[in-house]
């Protein structure tokens, strides 16, 4: 059985790599959207999906060898839940432009200094222990509504895994090549990105940490008696910390890996001289950053994920529910960074169509 140092050591290391990568290589989900809209640079966003395609590939090599069961992960459940991850997802996307990025770039600015990036993960973990308890009802009903069966463990290579004439781990590699496959062939093609040392290191780097976080997640999970596991998230943890503070039993790994991050951006902040104080700017800021955070904290826990909870972590169990979530996460994101352009919440949606 896993002790609580080995949860909590691992759990750090893997969450400290990833807040040092996030700070040196800029690794940031609403940073590569924003640079496409804005300068039509696709690295950081190449970045984002190289990691993806690694993640696909390592944890399907994990389950093929039988180091972990994909089939128990949080995102495989034998239903797909389309409106709450859809709608978490805009809410999420939508309040991390507000904010002014993902929530592994506000865990590792906040590593660095920024008392901004501080109470915007505050605020952040109370929503989302807000909207375990108190909206828990509502989120309920959202999955009770959204939701489409698929009568066993929803992978899109389960879904089609029984074709006559055709084994079902056949298919899982068919998946595998189209989505991790086509991710790593989408990031590599581009010679400009191939170039960029700190994109093409932040996206192996990233994506290696996820794989390693199915490993040790799934070595906690066999003697924890969860019903399942998922390898990294960073809103749901938010929310169980808060929520432990009230006699709430919380897990140690989840948590750990998320304040890992960080220390991890502090630890290489430091050795690069690259930590820096801030605050809010103006008043506006304020308000902005934490309706942001808000709609972080209720769409992360509504469509059970971030940009590594759905986008990482979900995305490489080839989850359905986990591309509906990271489609709803680029819509949001996109309409939010709009949004900043016209100043008004419908006119930035009508420009978001119009121009994407």
């Amino acid at each position: 059985m896993p002790s609580f140092g080995f949860e909590l050591s691992t759990g750090l290391s893997l969450g400290a790599t990833v807040g040092a990568t996030v700070l040196l290589t800029n690794f940031c989900a609403l940073g590569g959207i924003a640079d496409i809209l804005f300068a039509k640079d696709w690295r950081r966003f190449r970045s984002w999906v190289l990691a993806a395609g690694v993640a696909i590939v390592g944890a399907h090599s994990l389950d093929a060898a039988g180091a972990i069961q994909l089939d128990r992960a949080t995102t495989l459940n034998p239903y797909i839940l389309w409106l709450p991850s859809l709608l978490g997802g805009l809410l999420f996307g939508f309040g991390m432009s507000l904010s002014g990025g993902c929530i592994s770039r506000g865990l590792a600015r906040m590593g660095a200094g920024s008392l901004k990036s501080f109470a915007i993960i505050v605020v952040i973990g109370l929503s989302a222990a807000a909207t375990m308890t108190v909206l828990a009802p509502a989120h309920a009903a959202l999955a009770r509504w959204g939701v489409l069966e698929t009568f066993g463990p929803g992978g899109v290579h389960r879904i089609f895994g029984n074709l006559p004439f055709v084994g079902a781990e056949t298919v899982r590699w068919i998946f595998v090549a189209m989505f991790g496959g086509g991710a790593l062939w989408f990031a590599l093609k581009d010679a400009w990105f191939r170039q960029s040392r700190d994109h093409l290191l932040g996206g192996l780097i990233i994506g290696t940490v996820v794989v390693a976080a199915w490993a040790v997640a799934w070595r906690v999970f066999e003697t924890s008696g969860a019903t399942s596991f998922t390898a990294i998230n960073f809103v749901p943890p938010l929310g169980d910390l808060i929520l432990a503070a009230g006699g709430r039993a919380a897990a140690v790994f989840p948590i750990a890996v998320t304040f890992g991050v960080p220390l991890g951006a502090f630890v290489a902040g430091l050795l690069t001289r690259n930590l820096a104080f801030d605050t809010f700017a103006v008043r506006d800021d304020i308000v902005r950053s934490l309706i942001g955070a808000v709609l972080m904290g209720v769409g992360g826990t509504i469509g059970m994920g971030c940009t590594f909870g759905q986008g990482l972590s979900g995305v490489s169990t080839l989850s359905p529910t986990a591309f509906i979530a990271v489609a709803g996460i680029i819509a949001g994101c996109v309409w939010g960074i709009r949004y900043h352009e016209v100043g008004s919440v419908w006119g930035g949606l009508k420009l978001a169509l119009r121009r994407g």
